[in-house]
Protein backbone atom coordinates (compact mmCIF):
# COMPACT_ATOMS: atom_id res chain seq x y z
CA UNK A 1 0.00 0.00 0.00
CA UNK A 2 1.22 3.39 -0.73
CA UNK A 3 1.51 6.22 1.57
CA UNK A 4 -0.36 9.04 0.91
CA UNK A 5 1.24 12.74 0.87
CA UNK A 6 -1.05 15.46 1.92
CA UNK A 7 -0.32 18.55 -0.14
CA UNK A 8 0.00 22.20 1.78
CA UNK A 9 -0.50 25.09 0.11
CA UNK A 10 2.24 26.30 -1.84
CA UNK A 11 2.28 30.29 -1.93
CA UNK A 12 5.90 30.82 -1.60
CA UNK A 13 9.08 29.51 -2.92
CA UNK A 14 9.88 27.89 0.74
CA UNK A 15 6.69 26.08 0.89
CA UNK A 16 7.92 25.05 -2.62
CA UNK A 17 11.23 23.35 -1.43
CA UNK A 18 9.74 21.76 1.66
CA UNK A 19 7.31 19.74 -0.38
CA UNK A 20 9.79 18.84 -2.97
CA UNK A 21 11.92 17.84 0.02
CA UNK A 22 8.54 15.74 1.54
CA UNK A 23 8.34 13.85 -1.67
CA UNK A 24 11.86 13.00 -1.85
CA UNK A 25 11.90 12.05 1.20
CA UNK A 26 9.22 9.84 0.64
CA UNK A 27 9.99 8.67 -2.92
CA UNK A 28 12.97 7.23 -1.84
CA UNK A 29 15.81 9.88 -3.08
CA UNK A 30 14.86 9.02 -7.20
CA UNK A 31 17.14 10.95 -9.21
CA UNK A 32 15.57 14.95 -9.88
CA UNK A 33 14.61 15.84 -13.36
CA UNK A 34 14.63 19.51 -12.41
CA UNK A 35 17.76 21.27 -13.45
CA UNK A 36 19.32 23.84 -11.42
CA UNK A 37 18.08 26.57 -14.21
CA UNK A 38 14.46 25.83 -13.83
CA UNK A 39 14.29 27.04 -10.09
CA UNK A 40 13.49 30.44 -8.74
CA UNK A 41 13.08 32.14 -5.38
CA UNK A 42 11.53 34.80 -3.85
CA UNK A 43 13.57 37.01 -1.56
CA UNK A 44 11.81 36.08 1.55
CA UNK A 45 12.46 32.44 0.48
CA UNK A 46 15.67 33.59 0.40
CA UNK A 47 16.02 35.24 3.77
CA UNK A 48 14.30 31.96 5.23
CA UNK A 49 16.54 29.68 4.07
CA UNK A 50 19.63 31.97 5.19
CA UNK A 51 18.07 32.57 8.60
CA UNK A 52 17.72 28.53 8.60
CA UNK A 53 21.49 28.28 8.32
CA UNK A 54 22.21 30.81 10.63
CA UNK A 55 20.03 29.04 13.53
CA UNK A 56 21.50 25.78 12.93
CA UNK A 57 25.14 26.64 12.41
CA UNK A 58 25.46 25.46 9.15
CA UNK A 59 28.15 26.48 6.75
CA UNK A 60 27.02 26.96 2.80
CA UNK A 61 27.73 23.21 1.53
CA UNK A 62 25.33 21.95 3.67
CA UNK A 63 22.67 24.30 3.31
CA UNK A 64 23.31 23.90 -0.72
CA UNK A 65 23.34 19.63 0.50
CA UNK A 66 20.16 19.80 2.14
CA UNK A 67 18.22 22.05 -0.40
CA UNK A 68 19.96 20.99 -3.52
CA UNK A 69 21.04 24.51 -3.99
CA UNK A 70 24.82 25.56 -5.62
CA UNK A 71 27.08 26.46 -3.07
CA UNK A 72 27.80 29.08 -5.33
CA UNK A 73 24.51 30.33 -5.14
CA UNK A 74 24.17 30.21 -1.22
CA UNK A 75 27.38 32.62 -1.08
CA UNK A 76 25.81 34.98 -3.76
CA UNK A 77 22.45 35.25 -1.36
CA UNK A 78 24.49 35.42 1.54
CA UNK A 79 26.43 38.52 0.05
CA UNK A 80 23.33 40.13 -1.52
CA UNK A 81 21.17 39.30 1.61
CA UNK A 82 23.64 40.22 4.59
CA UNK A 83 22.20 42.99 6.37
CA UNK A 84 18.40 41.14 6.16
CA UNK A 85 19.79 37.98 7.87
Amino acid sequence: MEKEISIPPLDKSIDIIKFNNLISKTVGEKKSYITQQSKSYDEESIIVLLRYQKEYDLNNTQLANEYRLSRNTVAKWKKIYQEKI
